[in-house]
């Protein structure tokens, strides 16, 4: 096996689904004391470094010179030689020269902008890692991290290659970079089915990735391009597609550059059937093919595509190329993130059940909200600050949602202090606190309701507790399932009263007072139900692409409308193994795509694509980019990562999703501006030839109606400032319909 598939080998296997003994095995390291040091520089020399980005791209030069490639670029410069060569019109060819000079540099500004997606993507990799090699904990630039080193791994940390896990201790990874769940992972040891999605396979950690609580060792399986994050550099590479107006003016050049030539023929080979001068005639000829040619359009396309960027900036949409604003417009499809999109990236609660009764949050008078409230701010480690709650997202929200109930966060925490505390893990799901207050000691829990529900043997009731009977119990139960299955992350919360302080407080988990169930999810924005309802209006359909968990996907979309009877969801695991091909053929059923990875984001919008649909794509995190980049036009949010912006053509400052239907009016507007100007510059052209043509056939005593110079002036006068005006028009009626 040579070295380049060994390295493809390991990339491809399933680490996740080994135990920690085959991983050990496969990557021939100590999983006490990590790699031998002698062995460190072989395979720094085989999988190479730790870096992603390193491949060298087009130089400038060449970047510069590619703008040239264009059929009605060419066209302009062979007007501009015979305008100023064969014609000595000095003024029409400094004029064309500089429009083409001026989109020359304007493409070539947009290409350079494309590396830096790379060069961000590069940043998120960790600077140095603590790597244990030979028994002894040393930290080392991450560059130097190879496969079969041994990570350490501390809250905080930003973990510098993909590893398996090999132990932990109420360890939490926040992925959203490239799961796009708002919410830490917890990790475990355990291996997981060889086909669970990325956002699943709680057995890794991935390069790029923070741990925010806990600590842990993991064995690394992958460094450099091999990563997750490498993978996603290798799919930034993806050429971007032409603009509809770009193709639409290519087809425009070939056909005005065909036309020209055969204009000049005619007049020429009418002259000289007339008797006329062939010299005479052949300056004529050229002048009337020059004057055909819109050399204006690239100028006026220029201006008006400035005006509106310029628009769309006081709309909070910021475009990072030109053409995307025309784009915008043109676009029929529009496949969106759920997180920070969608949603405002913030868990809130929504709702409590208190054995088989909801009760929305917000309500008073009931005497179990207040036990609730007083447990969800004691067993919680989420604090207040100047700028607001700081903690986890789950007990931020738990937080938030008692802000009305207490009037006094930190006053309650000092009135009850915490005396001891067990924390929650992958195996507990739960958490336990001990306070003391007025009638003695009391301990409070929260955590998965199937867990905390086995440890109760009563329920809380308006006028006190009641024992648990298996009714109660299977109906908090299916409260809880019913919360789950509309998409809504659940904990229990229940209490115990103790005589006396307790030397072992997990011995005392058990005959508990079960108090309610919570349902959390992360809140749909107020404006996104009209944005989309304006958007169907329009005529482009909304398609929801999240890394979420199924259930999330299916309630989100369903409360959106982007799924009914007709629209289902469809899971990443399909979708990752269906091709492009076939996925073209069903697309249009799905409304919704439940735990998609990056590749297949562009999967996705690939087959958008091979439907005939002109895509645009929103994203905001590292798994973004690809399709950002792939689409027809790639939308970033604001609050978003900067891999995520550097890979777009246009950034939402408000990350709001409202603020791309804006740019859609926008886009329309400009698209049937420069409409107008084609066919006002084009007719303005064609009259010129039919007043030669006719003037020809019809009046055999003239010698030419029109003279070469005079076609030019009347070309440079009339094609100019009224194209301009019809660029900047205002909107037509119905645009938006």
């Amino acid at each position: 096996m040579t070295e380049v598939d060994a390295v493809r080998t390991m990339a491809l296997m399933d680490w996740h689904a080994e135990t920690v003994g085959a991983v050990a095995a496969a990557l021939d390291t100590d999983p006490q004391d990590g790699l031998a040091p002698r062995d460190v520089a072989a395979r720094l020399e085989r999988y190479g470094p730790n870096t992603i980005g390193e491949e060298s791209g087009p130089s400038r030069l060449r970047i510069f010179l590619a703008q040239f490639a264009d059929v009605l670029v060419w066209v302009l410069l062979v007007a501009a030689f015979i305008s100023g060569v064969i014609l000595g019109e000095i003024i029409d060819t400094v004029v064309i020269l500089a429009i083409v000079a001026l989109n020359a540099v304007i493409g070539y500004t947009q290409e350079v902008r494309a590396e830096g997606a790379l060069a961000e993507l590069k940043e998120m990799t960790a600077p140095d890692a603590v790597v244990i090699r030979g028994g002894t904990p040393s930290r080392i630039s991450a560059d130097d991290v190879v496969p079969g080193d041994l990570l350490r791994l501390e809250a905080g940390d930003r973990v510098a290659a993909d590893a398996r896990l090999i132990e932990v201790a109420h360890l939490e990874a926040d992925e959203a970079s490239l799961t796009g769940e708002s919410i830490p992972d917890s990790k475990s040891t355990e291996p997981v089915p060889a086909d669970t999605s990325l956002g699943d396979r709680t057995s890794m950690v991935y390069a790029g990735t923070v741990m925010t609580t806990g600590r842990g060792l993991a064995i690394v399986t992958a460094t450099g391009t091999s990563s997750e994050v490498g993978r996603i550099a290798d799919l930034l590479s993806i050429e971007e597609p032409p603009t509809p107006l770009q193709v639409e003016l290519d087809r425009v050049g070939k056909r005005i550059s065909v036309l020209a030539g055969l204009i000049a023929v005619i007049i020429f080979g009418l002259g000289l059937l007339r008797g006329l001068e062939p010299e005479t005639m052949f300056l004529t000829a050229v002048a009337l093919a020059v004057a055909a040619i819109p050399e204006g359009l690239p100028a006026v396309n220029t201006i008006t595509l400035a005006r509106g960027v310029r628009k769309m900036a006081r709309s909070n949409a910021i475009v990072r190329r030109l053409p995307a604003v025309e784009s915008l417009g043109a676009a029929s499809v529009i496949c969106t993130d759920k997180t920070g999109t969608l949603t405002k990236n913030e868990l809130a609660v929504q709702h409590l059940g208190f054995a088989g009764l909801s009760i929305p949050v917000g309500t008073t008078g009931d005497s179990r909200l207040v036990r609730y409230a007083h447990i969800a701010t004691l067993c919680n480690d989420a604090v207040r600050t100047a700028t607001g709650f700081v903690g986890d997202p789950t007990e931020v929200a738990l937080l938030r949602s008692v802000e009305s109930a207490v009037a006094d966060i930190e006053q309650l925490r000092r009135d009850q202090p915490r005396l001891d505390e067990c924390g929650f893990d992958s195996s507990r799901k739960r958490m336990s606190t001990l306070h003391r207050d007025h009638d003695g000691y009391y301990l409070a829990m929260k955590g998965a309701p199937e867990v905390v529900i086995g440890l109760c043997t009563q329920y809380e009731e308006p006028d006190g507790a009641a024992p648990l009977a298996a009714a109660e119990s299977h109906a908090a139960l299916a409260e809880a399932e019913d919360f789950a299955e509309n998409g809504l992350r659940t904990l229990a919360f229940a209490y115990k009263r103790l005589d006396r302080k307790p030397d072992d407080l997990e011995a005392e988990e058990t005959g508990l007072v079960l108090v309610g169930v919570a349902g959390m999810s992360d809140e749909i924005r107020s404006e996104v139900p009209a944005a989309i309802d304006e958007a169907r209006a329009a005529g482009l359909r909304v398609v929801m692409v999240t890394g979420d968990h199924m259930v999330t996907a299916r309630a989100v979309s369903t409360e959106l409308g982007l799924v009914d009877e007709a629209r289902g969801v469809m899971a990443g695991s399909e979708l990752r193994g269906t091709s492009v091909e076939a996925l073209t053929s069903v697309v249009t059923d799905y409304g919704a795509y439940a735990r998609v990875d990056p590749a297949d984001k562009v999967k996705l919008v690939d087959a958008w694509q091979d439907h005939g649909e002109i895509v645009a794509m929103t994203g905001d995190g590292v798994n973004d980019a690809p399709a950002l980049r792939a689409a027809d036009i790639g939308v970033a949010m604001g609050s978003g990562t900067s891999v995520a912006k550097e890979a777009s053509s246009l950034v939402l400052a408000d990350d709001n999703f409202a603020t791309i239907v804006k740019a859609v009016r926008e886009g329309r507007t400009i698209f049937s501006n420069l409409k107008k100007v084609i066919y006002f510059l084009l007719s303005a052209n064609v009259s010129e030839v039919l007043v030669m043509l006719i003037g020809f056939l019809a009046f055999t005593s003239l010698e030419e109606p029109l003279l070469a110079v005079q076609i030019l002036w009347i070309n440079l006068v009339t094609d100019g400032l009224p194209a301009i005006a019809l660029g900047i028009d205002r909107p037509t009626p119905g645009l938006m319909d």
